[in-house]
């Protein structure tokens, strides 16, 4: 089973997932993204689960 990185938040007291971004965390607890999160760089910086699919490209020869 796959348990997520967890991190307990000093702002809002609950344990946050850190496999999401800062921006989502922020909107889930009503913090607002101008709010000075003490977490932010805990947070994925990146969105894997959600990027889309590149197209690959046949070689060329």
């Amino acid at each position: 089973m796959f348990e997520p990185p967890m991190e307990r938040c000093p702002v809002c007291g609950d344990y946050v997932a850190l496999v999401q971004s800062q921006g989502e965390c922020a909107n889930s607890r009503q913090c607002g993204r101008a709010a000075d999160c003490p977490l932010q760089t805990a947070f994925a910086v990146t969105d894997f689960y959600r990027a889309p699919a590149r197209a690959v490209r046949p070689a060329t020869p």
